[in-house]
């Protein structure tokens, strides 16, 4: 064996300890994976898990020999030069260290982030970067987080001092290696060829000459979680970023726009004498009298209907929650547009879908036109419009976008006490509603009618759950707890708003933004996007649970038919009372989905793999081959929606209409 490492050049050792090194501390995140997130873990058999490692190490392969071919021209380079350059040796020592200190700093966020989001790292992150000072602080009041930052600055000096190491027993060996022998030309020659023909193979990592390795190559079964464990964030993080850099990735365009058009326009019963302007704007007519009553719209932070007894969660984490949708027109098969918070508001309050990777309140098509929206429209009514927050509000862009479609006052972190904020989330759920219920006392004064759309926040990391106000866990996990205090809090706004001249007369709407991993073994898990949506008023509306789909886009069409207010509906939503909907689509960043009562149609499009599956018996088998035509009408329907929105945004057609 030493024999045969003595006759292994100096530089392509230098390499492979390199090489070795940083296999190690990929697979060493890899395991943290695993131990961070034990109950998705558990949802995988052993044997999945291992074949998991040894697909992450294929990816690590390919993400190591990316790396490692600037130092390997380098050394090539120096082998054919007359005298050995110890400048160029501390460029290819600072380089390393550098590049693999980057490395462990993306496996470092991404284990947080795959926490949240059960995905690895992608350019998405990039979303939160316009609110830099918002961000750091979520990051450091997770305390979690700390010992990531710490593992990575200890893997910063560890990397340092091994391949210093590797260095001193490598490159800077007396002795010549047999590359530098120049009485070997002809073997100079074939080890160059030979590792830079195993670099490019590294880089591929695959043997077939069509394709080289692709996200979907790590997608081996139908468990997201070890299909996600054997990537590399990395690789992720660089493939989405490349994409994104594609002009033509930043706008949808999955088919032409007058075939999403007309199919839209078909879904909508709409005719081809449209008078306005947008081709999807319709007029509603309504008979009887309006409504004039109060509106209150709560988007609740994270919570998914799998939290909830609606989705017979054995838990009881929502006591309150469960018990106010069977006083209330309750939906239980209803879908957030995306999986960001952004995404909850824009498509609950302006009733239009998420474009995927595309953050609607701050990209520059939205910013300089109108959008149709709940505020809006009712200002036209004489509505007050106030949206409430509990923490920067300049976060996400929200006031600006929300002050610029019709919200009269934005209410967030400034206007609360310094003594009442406890984290980056603002104030707890609790103290949040307190306000808005003062909020609420003061437009109430005036005979206007008005609109509160209310954001909390609790159930959102970095967790704080106040003691003293009255509240008492059942469960003993943080996050069981924090759902519990969420659930806690809503019914203490109930109970309050329930002392209030302006209780009787007000429409309560309690839906989430969004959802998170829970009982889920879709690749595009369904409990990110699967919300609640209860419409609560004793006097107005009766108890009735509604089994029929649905999604954010269509609360706000929902709340005006129960107005009773004709206006005109220039959004992607329907009302899910009077009008129903067959079909919805929402989306996961890179993934798109589409479901009907039963089926749900799902594109990855960073894998590239595809299902149809029957989500209502939540069954795990692929259908498309068995219905290859409701695979194609949901696709479509899927692609129509997003088409047809990105086309009404490019041309500005998303305003009110006259």
């Amino acid at each position: 064996m030493k024999k045969l490492i003595h006759h292994i050049p100096l530089e392509v050792r230098y390499l492979l300890k390199v090489y070795f090194s940083g296999i190690i501390v990929f697979t060493l995140f890899r395991i943290f994976i695993i131990l961070f997130n034990l109950q998705q873990a558990g949802t995988a058999s052993k044997n999945l898990i291992g074949k998991a490692f040894i697909m992450g190490l294929r990816f690590d392969t390919v993400v190591s020999c990316y790396m490692l071919a600037f130092p390997t021209l380098l050394l090539i380079f120096n082998l054919f030069h007359k005298r050995k350059s110890h400048k160029l040796n501390r460029i290819i020592i600072i380089y390393t260290i550098f590049i693999y200190c980057i490395a462990f700093l993306i496996c470092s966020i991404d284990i947080p982030y795959f926490r949240h989001y059960l995905t690895r790292l992608t350019v998405s992150i990039f979303n939160w970067t316009n609110n830099p000072m918002f961000m750091f602080k979520i990051v450091f009041e997770d305390g979690i987080n700390y010992f990531f930052i710490a593992f990575f600055f200890l893997l910063i000096f560890i990397t340092s001092l091994r391949v210093k190491a590797i260095n001193v027993s490598t490159l800077l060996v007396h002795k010549e290696s047999l590359f530098k022998n120049r009485k070997h030309k002809i073997q100079k020659v074939v080890y160059s060829l030979l590792l830079i023909g195993l670099i490019s193979l590294g880089i591929r990592g695959r043997v077939a000459l069509k394709s080289p390795i692709q996200w979907g190559t790590a997608f081996t079964s139908d468990n997201n979680f070890t299909n996600q464990l054997g990537l590399n964030p990395n690789f992720t993080f660089l493939k989405s970023t490349i994409n994104s850099l594609n002009p033509e990735n930043k706008k949808i365009h999955f088919i032409d726009n007058d075939s999403a058009l007309k199919t839209i326009e078909i879904s909508f019963g709409i005719k081809n004498d449209t008078a306005f302007s947008s081709p999807t704007a319709r007029k509603i007519n309504v008979k009887g009298e309006p409504i004039n009553a109060n509106v209150v719209i709560v988007i609740m932070e994270a919570m998914g209907l799998s939290k909830t007894g609606l989705d017979n969660n054995p838990v009881n984490m929502t006591p309150h929650l469960d018990s106010l949708a069977k006083v209330s027109y309750t939906f239980s098969n209803i879908f957030s547009a995306g999986i960001h918070t952004y995404n909850g508001v824009y498509a609950t309050l302006f009733g239009m879908p998420a474009l995927m990777n595309q953050h609607p309140m701050v990209a520059t098509d939205n910013s300089i036109q109108p959008f149709t929206g709940i505020a809006t429209t009712l200002n036209k009514f004489n509505y007050q419009t106030t949206f409430i927050c509990p923490h920067d509000e300049e976060f996400d862009n929200l006031a600006g976008f929300l002050k610029a479609n019709g919200f009269q006052k934005i209410v967030g972190q400034k206007d609360f006490p310094a003594s009442e904020i406890h984290s980056t989330m603002g104030v707890p759920d609790d103290v949040l509603f307190e306000h808005a219920i003062k909020e609420i006392n003061e437009m109430a004064k005036s005979s206007k009618p008005f609109l509160a759309s209310i954001l909390t926040g609790s159930d959102h990391e970095p967790i704080y759950i106040p003691e003293g106000h009255g509240f008492i866990p059942k469960t003993k996990e943080t996050k069981q707890q924090s759902v519990e205090y969420a659930d806690w809090s809503i019914n203490k706004f109930i109970q309050l708003c329930s002392k209030e001249s302006w209780y009787n007369n007000t429409i309560f709407v309690f839906i989430a933004d969004h959802g998170s991993w829970y009982r889920d073994y879709y690749e595009m898990s369904l409990s990110y996007n699967k919300v609640p949506l209860i419409i609560f008023s004793p006097k107005i509306i009766k108890p009735k649970t509604n089994p029929a789909v649905g999604g954010q886009i269509d609360v706000f069409p929902t709340i005006m038919g129960l107005l009773n207010q004709p206006y005109i509906n220039n959004t992607m939503g329907v009302d899910l009372i009077k009008e129903g909907r067959k079909y919805i689509a929402f989306s996961a960043d890179d993934k798109l989905g589409c479901v009907n009562d039963q089926y749900f149609w799902y594109h990855n499009y960073a894998s590239e793999n595809e299902y149809l599956l029957h989500y209502r018996n939540k069954d795990p088998n692929q259908y498309i081959n068995k219905f290859p035509e409701l695979k194609d009408t949901l696709e479509t329907y899927a692609h129509s929606l997003l088409q047809a929105t990105q086309w009404l945004i490019d041309n500005k057609k998303v305003g009110p209409q006259k």
